[in-house]
């Protein structure tokens, strides 16, 4: 969809819902798994940021990444659809991961805590790895549609697997990955507060929307529109007849008899 469109609508939600002119929404993009999940793919993740027109985007890169539209290993749905929206678009952007020394910190820390765990316990690192894939696996039969990535059974499950991450990896680690959680949703924080009477989208991860949302709710609960809520009300009129399939539920699959 072209900026023209993109701010067209984005026009036409301040003119007819002043309110809701402050509109916070959080997502969770799906990285790798958006190949692979038809209810929440690459042309729905694009059809809910057009559709929500945000004035401000907060995002899971580096300010480096964010500054050169980089490359972001692990996280294609940037190159796939988020660089291209920016590029077309007024819209404003704030990259919410550390860049520079913090960064270089955090993930030194963190990247140091996995190899000693490879080192003295390789059973327990090649369980870990084959519990994360798993858990994709199953996130993946359990999700239908948008609406069922942000939704609770999908936070326990990648809460259960970080608490397994925890518990073989270390005090190391918990640390680590506490100090880039807590970066993060500060960042996220300060730009909603630094845009009053704004439409602010966070996009973060399905690993991480509920910390986000939980943290950006308690900050400004008065602007926050829960995900499952938004994507479970969005209209035809709002995503985009082309995308009406990807706001609803497919069927369920079928068990052979």
């Amino acid at each position: 969809m072209a900026a023209s469109i993109l701010l067209a609508t984005a026009a036409g939600h301040h003119a007819n819902a002043a309110a809701a002119d402050d509109r916070i929404l959080v997502v969770g993009a799906l990285h790798t798994l958006h190949e692979r999940e038809p209810g929440f793919d690459y042309d729905a993740l694009r059809a809910a940021i057009e559709a929500f027109a945000p004035d401000v985007v907060v995002l899971e890169v580096r300010p480096d990444e964010l500054a050169a539209r980089k490359p972001t290993p692990g996280r294609p749905e940037y190159p796939a659809v988020i660089w291209p929206l920016l590029d077309r678009s007024d819209v404003r952007a704030v990259a919410m991961e550390p860049g520079g020394e913090t960064f270089d910190a955090i993930s030194g820390a963190a990247g140091a805590a996995f190899n000693a765990l490879r080192e003295r316990d390789p059973a327990g690192a090649a369980a870990l790895a084959r519990l994360e894939s798993e858990a994709d696996a199953v996130l993946l039969a359990h999700w239908q549609s948008a609406v069922d990535v942000h939704d609770e059974l999908t936070a326990k499950i990648v809460g259960g697997v970080q608490a397994a991450q925890f518990a073989l990896a270390g005090p190391a680690f918990v640390t680590a990955q506490s100090h880039w959680d807590h970066y993060m949703a500060e960042q996220a924080v300060a730009a909603v507060r630094a845009h009053p009477g704004k439409r602010v989208m966070i996009v973060g991860s399905y690993k991480n929307h509920a910390l986000l949302e939980k943290r950006v709710g308690e900050a400004a609960p008065q602007r926050l529109t829960p995900a499952a809520i938004w994507f479970g009300t969005a209209r035809p009129a709002t995503v985009g007849p082309a995308d009406l399939r990807k706001s609803h539920p497919r069927p369920k699959k079928r068990k052979k008899q």
